[in-house]
């Protein structure tokens, strides 16, 4: 995906996290609308950039809700 589309506008160096199921880019981007950090997963094409107020919504977040979300997202669970 090009950052044009995103309104990107000037980017920091990324830098990575993994573990032995996956690993994530993280960079901080600015836009016209402001700062965002960017979350990507090259090996999926995975990519998002949140802006704060999203960021504190998932700091917000109990860790069991990231369960549910992963077990939705790997099928374990009915939708």
């Amino acid at each position: 995906m090009s950052d044009a589309n995103d309104g990107i506008v000037r980017v920091g160096e990324s830098f990575g996290i993994g573990n032995e199921f996956t690993g994530v880019r993280v960079r901080k981007v600015w836009t016209r609308q402001g700062e965002r950090l960017e979350l990507s997963v090259p090996r999926r094409g995975y990519r998002i950039l949140l802006d704060a107020m999203q960021l504190e919504i998932v700091a917000a977040q109990e860790p069991e809700k990231f369960s549910e979300l992963f077990a939705r997202k790997l099928g374990s669970e009915d939708e």
